[in-house]
């Protein structure tokens, strides 16, 4: 699986790398893009389908309270009467528009009663899933469910109870959610009447305390009728966009990870065996067709184990009301258990379970884990921390995720023990040994490197020394071919002259000839007879071959030994006996 955002060239990458794959034999698992990104984007699709801005909105209450430092005092006075009911800080909401609508439009009826719209989207629908999708733990096994959950939970805002009654997953996909006859009226579609709301930046706006769900429908009242229509027909039209693009994006119909549902402790079922091998198959290339068959019996009596309850439940509590409230304990944390499970051999008992479920809890949820890893990366190399090397940002990080574990996020929460103080103490010393390890081995490389670097250079040196002898012996191949030519043309003349009996032109023609073998035996002489240096070239090239054809072979010296064996001895004889080895220099 390759983790990634929507936009089209991470899909064309991840096409890319699947092909790739396939080429070695195997190929990606296709789990969709980040839902994380999805949930959001569909939210922001329903706010763009409106002229509301409400982006421009936030942006303006914000430079409101940032300009003055008497609202921001005034701000921070009205909050600190409600103690911890409500967020002590003003953020910038990070939408890159800054338009200032005014403090007339701030204050108007229209857009109170917008932004109590939208924060009713974001406290009863999208905040609890987008809290969830923030968490490390792995949660791929629950993915389908909250993601059915939150897109019936929108259709339930403006849809009859009755066509979405029973329904979950691909079928709500199903669901033509634009039919008039199944929508709700003005009257009952929700625009926040579910539950008391507090928002801080609402109170010194409207000054008032409390938004009850009652209220806001009554503040329609202050809206002319056309307003009221505008208001309810962009409601309408927010509730539409977001299911559009929820019904196009969300993976509701992957069946991988529909099955994957299987994986909770509640699922534990020996009917369901065949969604635990569909899971199976849809893994390219992780288990092989027996181990398949393995799986299937180790799935059956996975379900007939008996389970500790402390594997699934880590805490009950009951509150002064006689409410029981139960922690869970992570899924990572029950399949450990289950792995460690043995025969009475102490063999593993379910080994291609453990092998399955291990490669399935990697996958991630989505990004969010990934890019809040970018931050923590980005906080720990500061300005001031500019050249720090790999090892020690890895190292850093890794103090920083022990710290995180040890029961909170404060370095004084970390247990102190004799090996923490022992290997403190001795961290000098390994980080001494350490920079010498490293040190030796960027010498190695740099000799290596100037090693390759001559060996280039020679060998640079021999290819032209060769091309200048081949150069050489060409033009002595074209003088013989000059000399042959003189030489025929001396025996011609030679012939014509004796069949006339002239004895000046024999002697001429015989002249011609004995030229023409002079140069010729001239040009045998110094084509059978090597120079030193041509000598040098054939050897230096042999030793090439040798070094890289036969590594048991010691290195040459060109002029060096026995001159019957130029190459030297070998360190095995056996491995070049049928090496030709030349008595003497032979020609080029």
């Amino acid at each position: 699986m390759l983790g990634r955002d929507n936009p089209s060239v991470n899909i064309t990458l991840e096409n890319l790398i699947d092909q790739e794959m396939k080429k070695l034999g195997s190929g990606l698992l296709f789990l969709g893009s980040c839902n994380l990104h999805v949930v959001y984007n569909g939210f922001k699709a329903g706010l763009s389908s409106t002229s509301w801005y409400v982006e421009n909105v936030c942006t303006d209450i914000y430079s409101w309270f940032k300009q003055s430092p008497a609202r921001k005092e005034d701000l921070a006075d009205v909050i600190n009467d409600f103690g911890d009911v409500v967020e002590k800080t003003l953020l910038y909401f990070t939408i890159t528009r800054w338009v200032l609508l005014g403090k007339s439009n701030l204050t108007s009826n229209v857009v109170k009663i917008r932004l109590q719209f939208v924060l009713f989207l974001c406290e009863n629908i999208f905040d609890r899933l987008l809290t969830w999708f923030q968490q490390e733990e792995p949660l791929i096994h629950l993915l389908y469910r909250e993601l059915s959950e939150l897109f019936y939970l929108v259709l339930a805002q403006f849809l009859k109870y009755d066509f979405i009654v029973g329904k979950s997953g691909g079928d709500l996909c199903d669901i033509d959610f634009k039919l008039n006859e199944k929508q709700l009226n003005s009257k009952n579609i929700r625009i926040g009447i579910c539950k008391n709301i507090t928002y801080f930046f609402i109170f010194v706006l409207v000054e008032t305390l409390f938004f009850k769900g009652e209220r806001t429908r009554k503040q329609l009242n202050a809206l002319t009728q056309q307003e009221r229509e505008d208001f309810f027909k962009d409601i309408r039209n927010i509730y539409h966009e977001i299911s559009k693009y929820f019904k196009l994006n969300l993976p509701l119909k992957n069946s991988f990870i529909r099955d994957l549902q299987i994986l909770h402790p509640s699922m534990k079922n020996a009917q369901d065996v065949d969604q635990i091998i569909r899971v199976a198959r849809g893994v390219p290339d992780l288990l092989i067709d027996n181990e398949i068959d393995y799986l299937r019996n180790e799935w059956l009596a996975y379900c007939i184990e008996v389970i500790d309850p402390k594997w699934i439940i880590k805490n009950k509590q009951t509150d002064s009301s006689g409410h029981e409230h139960i922690t869970y304990h992570r899924i990572d944390f029950y399949w450990n258990n289950i792995f460690e499970i043995t025969t009475t051999n102490g063999r593993p008992k379910y080994p291609v379970l453990t092998k399955l479920i291990k490669n399935i809890l990697i996958i991630s949820h989505g990004n969010a884990d990934v890019e809040r890893g970018f931050s923590i990366n980005e906080n720990i190399i500061s300005s001031n921390r500019s050249l720090l090397s790999q090892l020690s940002i890895n190292s850093l990080r890794t103090t920083y995720d022990t710290v995180k574990n040890s029961n909170g996020v404060y370095s004084h929460n970390v247990p102190i023990h004799k090996e923490l103080i022992k290997a403190a103490q001795s961290s000098f010393s390994f980080f001494n040994e350490e920079l010498s390890i490293i040190k030796a081995a960027e010498e190695r490389i740099r000799k290596e490197k100037e090693e390759k670097e001559n060996a280039s250079k020679i060998y640079q040196e021999v290819l032209e020394q060769e091309e200048e002898l081949l150069m050489t012996q060409k033009d002595l191949q074209k003088q013989q071919q000059e000399a042959n030519l003189i030489i025929a043309d001396g025996s011609a003349r030679l012939q014509l002259a004796i069949k006339k009996k002239d004895s000046l032109d024999i002697e001429r023609a015989t002249i011609l000839i004995g030229g023409g073998n002079n140069k010729t035996s001239c040009f045998l002489r110094m084509m059978l007879v090597p120079e030193d240096r041509s000598i040098i070239i054939r050897h230096i090239i042999k030793t090439f071959f040798i070094i890289h054809g036969e590594p048991k072979l010691n290195m040459i010296c060109p002029l060096g030994g026995d001159p019957a064996r130029r190459d030297g001895p070998a360190y095995d004889s056996v491995s070049c006996t049928d090496l030709k080895r030349p008595a003497s220099g032979t020609t080029v």
